[in-house]
């Protein structure tokens, strides 16, 4: 079929919110939202500060994709923010991919932001 167009690429969307605050004199998370390719994880440890790994379950990303990521950190809590593993960026011959990353920390609060690099 000479001249028929390309169906257009399934793109990858996603978002996450994670909230944590002081509760019980230890940080503790209070809400978790995560919708498409953005997932939170929680890995189990004794005391504070709260560890989160952002993951991306698509992989990488290419032109058209979108990421947002929120975290907020309440007062007097701490939290330790990190991401799986390195975020891959693909070549993309239109359109750019976009990662939009949101960070409040209440007052007395701790924030150790740490994400891999991008490749």
């Amino acid at each position: 079929m000479a001249g028929a167009p390309l169906p257009a690429a399934q793109r990858v969307a996603g978002r996450a919110r994670l909230f944590c605050g002081k509760s019980d004199g230890r940080t503790r998370l209070q809400r978790l939202y995560q919708d498409g390719s953005a997932k939170i994880r929680l890995p189990a440890v004794q005391g504070d500060p709260l560890e989160a790994v952002l993951i991306n379950t698509a992989g990488g990303m290419t032109g058209g994709d979108r990421l947002g990521w929120t975290i907020e950190v309440g007062a007097e809590a701490s939290a330790s923010i990190t991401t799986q593993a390195c975020e891959k960026v693909y070549r993309a011959a239109a359109d750019r991919a976009e990662t939009n990353v949101g960070l409040r920390v209440g007052p007395g609060g701790r924030l150790a932001w740490l994400p891999q690099e991008t490749i």
